[in-house]
């Protein structure tokens, strides 16, 4: 009699999997469990335990959710409000706003009246068309206005506020030459523009280097830098506070990721009874899962923000090819962990934007990021395999069929 095939003893690495699985305590697996979640459900699981167990507290947070600035008074300099633990993200919808208020925290006491007048006196773009002379004083001396300035262009993307388009790529080409960025930025947008745009074999003779390294920054520069630095409007923020946050500074990137006590949770004091006692546990049991996870997610942050600085600072073209089971193995944990931290969870980047942090992983981010460029240039490859070919110029080797892959995939994602 023939059936379905029987269940054999376990191979040597399934009973490796069964007694790791066997030696995981209760906490690890609420921590790996939570882990799989994403933000958004952690918080009302949260909330839903402050209603119900007395002995956990939300006092006052001492980080700002969205950004992880310090609060002052229980408020964020930067998101411009008050920010609790259940508190949704901050009114201010356009990103005008958000600069605004910054800048007001930014400028000298007495400067905020000029910080609204320089915000009113930008164009669609987030430019300042003629400089402070255009604009109508409203009682601001010129010395106000000029602090006004400074910290509108401090708070907003670089290049905000510039007298022109020119002048806003140049603000931009410094930040990201300061920041990593390539080095011919700068001399080439500063002292060649008028060449760099439409002659780039004498831009390229002018600084004494290659046409392929000329053609490199004009890739970086269709990718990464705008004339519109500050335009108007803005969409509405992430629904939920990032799992992590990421600064830079001197070109360096790090990450944050706050813990129950940057939220304000906490223990109450003790109270009567066998009955305070069970919810007391409970509610430190919470706290150091809710402890435990913020610690996995920055050490696997953490290696994120080292390995990929190039794509936090400067976009998918600096994106170097990572692996989950790399990033596990630098942590010390299981693939398995890094898969479940990611999935869902999402982090902010210096800009402001929000990214998937499943985007931090990949092979083929920045051949694509060339591609695409490459493709939307002026003068775009006429075959596949003269896109290969360009492509290898510049570093990024590809196969002729994959190219038509990428292409294929860029075309239907469009």
């Amino acid at each position: 009699m023939t059936g379905g095939p029987r269940a054999g003893p376990p191979t040597q690495q399934q009973d490796l999997v069964l007694r790791h699985e066997h030696r995981l305590t209760t906490l690890a697996l609420e921590v790996l469990r939570l882990l799989a979640k994403p933000q958004e459900d952690v918080d009302r699981l949260v909330a839903d335990q402050l209603e119900k167990n007395p002995a956990l507290l939300a006092a006052g947070p001492r980080r700002c959710r969205w950004c992880g600035l310090s609060l002052v008074d229980g408020r964020c300099r930067a998101c411009g409000g008050p920010v609790g633990l259940m508190a949704e993200p901050p009114a201010a919808a356009d990103e005008r706003d958000e600069v605004r208020l910054v800048a007001r925290q930014l400028a000298p006491r007495g400067c905020e009246r000029a910080v609204d007048v320089v915000m009113a006196g930008l164009d669609a773009r987030g430019l300042l068309p003629g400089g402070l002379a255009e604009l109508t004083p409203q009682g601001c001396a010129p010395a106000q206005l000029a602090a006004g300035l400074r910290a509108v262009q401090e708070a907003g993307p670089p290049g905000t506020a510039a007298p022109d388009a020119a002048a806003a790529l140049l603000a931009q080409a410094r930040w990201h030459a300061a920041h990593g960025g390539p080095p011919l930025l700068v001399p080439l947008l500063g002292d060649h523009l008028a060449a760099f745009a439409t002659d780039r074999a004498a831009a390229a003779a002018a600084l004494g280097v290659g046409v392929a390294e000329v053609d490199a920054v004009a890739r970086f520069v269709r990718a990464r830098l705008t004339p519109a630095p500050l335009p108007s409007g803005g969409g509405p923020r992430h629904p939920a506070p990032p799992d992590v946050i990421l600064r830079a500074q001197d070109g360096e990137v790090s990450a944050v990721v706050l813990r129950p006590d940057d939220l304000g949770l906490a223990l109450a004091p003790d109270g009567p009874g066998r009955g305070w006692q069970t919810a007391r546990a409970e509610a430190r049991s919470l706290l150091d899962v809710l402890d435990r996870r913020a610690g996995t997610l920055q050490r696997l942050a953490d290696v994120l923000a080292h390995r990929q600085r190039g794509f936090v600072l400067h976009g998918p073209a600096a994106h170097r090819p990572l692996t989950r089971a790399q990033v596990a193995a630098e942590v010390g944990v299981h693939p398995s962990t890094v898969s479940r931290a990611v999935a869902g969870a999402v982090a902010r980047l210096p800009d402001g934007r929000i990214v998937a942090l499943a985007d931090f992983f990949g092979g083929a981010v920045s051949a694509r990021a060339a591609l695409a460029a490459m493709l939307g240039s002026p003068r775009p490859p006429r075959s596949d395999a003269e896109a290969a070919a360009r492509l290898a110029e510049t570093g990024v080797v590809l196969a002729r069929r994959t190219v038509a892959k990428y292409r294929r995939e860029l075309e239907e994602g469009s």
